[in-house]
């Protein structure tokens, strides 16, 4: 980011004095929804913004504890994991990068990748920007259902930095605590030349220590969990306009009795002239997970995942455009010989693409965006993601915006191996075997939105429809470990030697999500903020001939925080409605499994001990609503509980 996302960040805003738009501060200026800098009313998405400011307020673990606060995003619980999910589609539907860099452990762990939050502390990021809706126009596969970028905070020009602690008490001593200490520190090495930022992080919550029982079945409460993240980047400065950064990560991460090690590299470009921008970035990681797959075995795999991408962004002031041209190469590979039935044990897939967006500003307060990637995959061939967007500024503060866009996932790696197997149903001697598939076809949707947004220093308010539709949805949801059943399903492949039967991966279901998503913030006189939203979701699938209600996907959640502050003291207060929602669904609607509506109240207080210090702490989920898991399928959540964190500043 660096010297080259300062000085674009200046151009935009700029570039909105001839939009009838008031010039935002440099909060308001977001990268994801356009692959340049532009402010939060002109981008053509729907999108938000959590600030480190919003990040200090409460005792942030992972990004999912944030993101659980923001309009149209959900979590997926089972089994008590926490997988992010956008606008009710599926966890796999959301990409999630880190500084514009893709990351995903998901062929490491495919079973549950509640990984994916937990590779960045708190204390590190500047932002992190959730743009809800298709973005496969600009990257590619992944973005199908929306993206979650994670900003860290850029390399300084004077030394500073932050250490931060905190600690989490469960008035239930039969759940387990929670603690975490993080750090950042960056300064030139060499004043105008050359600098570094590096930052670590590391939590720890303990497993619950009382099992409870339900339907005859001891049902664990949740997992210990232990994070360890340490990352540094060196950035250089060759010329006023040119900068070359370094980044060298490791991360350990234990969710239970799956351990994750992820070592990560990037060399980024960025330069810039009087006619343009551009940027030239190499990026690669390996995870590896020393424990596998299947519970209670032991077959460790590591997937590589290694990309290179180029962008260039040619403002062009006499023709009101902007033009942004782009492409990448991204090659996958995975070792996993315990499951990938073939000698090397290996299997490995690689793509490209080309992408371009023209953002034209018709006439005053009217702005159009068209943008398509052609992404060419080794074993499916090319696509297309086209996108078209307008903006309009009937008055100052007021902005009227809307799209379509069409997007498309291609079969993960295990997916698409025909090689690749796993035990499933629920044993892995006595269940069944799942398989990968070379007939998949890529999945594809088509998404349209409409939104009315605010913008003034004391209000801020938004609301969006839309309405996603989802073809060719890849599925293992028809399986079964009845021998006398097995037969009769489309996906059946034959049975194993011990007579388990074998079922692959299909494109059978179509999924169809649509709903509201409304958000405000109100400040007045210089105390008091109060902030809320609201959604609605209505998500189904369709696997068989009834139109299955997505899980984990309420139909109704909102979230006010109230916050105010005087001199040095602060304080805040948070509620939480999460509607009634699924938890399964068959297509015998007497088998679903379902969870009532439930709320909570948080309350905190701050206290700044001079500029340096500032001493935190509270108690959340105020009125102990105790909620435990009936089901395998349902969730545990921790009760009352206290925290008590501090911050260095330096």
């Amino acid at each position: 980011m660096g010297a080259g996302l300062v000085a674009t960040m200046a151009a935009a805003l700029v570039q909105v004095a001839g939009t009838g738009v008031p010039a935002p501060d440099a909060a308001d200026v977001v990268v994801t929804a356009a692959a340049r800098a532009q402010t939060v009313a002109e981008a053509p998405a729907s999108l938000s913004v959590i600030s480190a400011d919003d990040l200090a307020c409460w005792p942030i673990r992972d990004i999912a504890d944030a993101l659980e606060q923001v309009e149209g995003v959900t979590l997926r619980r089972a089994g008590n994991q926490r997988l992010v999910q956008l606008r009710g589609l599926p966890s796999a539907y959301t990409l999630f990068m880190i500084d514009g860099k893709r990351v995903s452990a998901g062929n490491a762990a495919f079973r549950g990748n509640d990984f994916d939050a937990d590779w960045v502390p708190a204390e590190a990021i500047e932002r992190i920007e959730v743009v809800r809706g298709p973005l496969s126009s600009l990257y590619g596969t992944d973005a199908i259902g929306g993206a979650v970028n994670v900003i860290t905070r850029p390399v300084g020009t004077a030394w500073h930095g932050s250490l931060s602690d905190d600690l989490v008490a469960q008035q239930d001593r039969g759940r387990g605590g929670y603690g975490k200490a993080g750090g950042f520190v960056s300064g030139p090495l060499v004043p105008g030349r050359l600098g570094v930022k590096t930052y670590a992080g590391y939590d720890v919550r303990a497993a619950d220590r009382r099992p409870h029982r339900a339907d005859g079945t001891v049902l664990p409460g949740l997992d210990r969990v232990t994070d360890y993240v340490a990352d540094a980047t060196l950035a250089w400065t060759p010329g006023a306009r040119d900068t070359v950064s370094l980044d060298l990560g490791r991360a350990a991460l234990t969710h239970g009795a799956t351990p994750l090690t992820r070592g990560s590299a990037a060399l980024t470009y960025a330069g810039a002239a009087d006619w343009g921008e551009w940027q030239v970035r190499g990026d690669a990681d390996r995870i590896r997970n020393a424990a596998g797959n299947v519970t209670g075995q032991r077959h460790p795999n590591r997937a590589d995942d290694a990309t290179l991408d180029a962008r260039l962004t040619l403002p062009a002031a006499r023709l009101a455009q902007t033009l942004v041209l782009g492409g990448d190469y991204r090659h996958q590979a995975l070792y996993d010989p315990a499951s990938l039935a073939i000698p090397s044990g290996a299997a490995a897939v690689s793509q490209w693409a080309l992408f371009a967006q023209d953002e034209w500003r018709l006439a005053t307060g009217w702005q159009l965006t068209l943008g398509d990637r052609y992404d060419h995959h080794a074993r499916f061939g090319g696509h297309h993601s086209p996108r078209v967007y307008l903006l309009w500024h009937p008055a100052g503060r007021l902005t009227l915006k809307g799209g379509w866009g069409r997007a498309f996932r291609a079969p993960t790696l295990l997916q698409n191996s025909p090689g690749w197997g796993s035990v499933s149903c629920g044993s892995a001697t006595s269940g069944c075997y799942i398989v990968g598939s070379p007939l998949l076809r890529p999945e594809t949707s088509a998404s349209y939105e409409t939104a009315l947004r605010y913008d003034a220093p004391a209000l801020t308010a938004a609301v969006t429809l839309y309405r996603t539709d989802l073809d060719d949805q890849i599925t293992i949801e028809n399986r079964t470990r009845d021998r006398a059943l097995a037969p009769a399903y489309a996906n059946f492949v034959g049975f194993l030697p011990d007579g388990r039967p074998i079922f692959r991966y299909e494109n059978v279901a179509r999924a169809q999500s649509r709903g509201v998503e409304a958000s405000a913030r109100v400040a007045w006189g210089r105390s008091w903020t109060l902030s809320g939203n609201y959604t609605y979701l209505d998500a189904r699938n369709r696997v068989s001939g009834r139109a299955l209600p997505s899980i984990f996907a309420p139909r109704h959640s909102a979230h006010l925080t109230l916050d105010g502050e005087r001199k040095s003291v602060g304080w805040y207060a948070s509620a939480s409605y999460i509607g009634h929602q699924y938890l399964a669904a068959f297509a015998d609607p007497r088998r679903d499994l379902e969870r009532a509506a439930y709320a909570t109240l948080d309350g905190g207080a701050r206290v700044r001990l001079g500029a340096a210090a500032t001493l935190r702490a509270g108690v959340l989920d105020v009125f102990d609503h105790k909620r435990r898991r009936l089901v395998s399928a349902d969730y545990d959540e921790d009760d009352r509980r206290l925290f008590v964190a501090t911050t260095l500043r330096f």
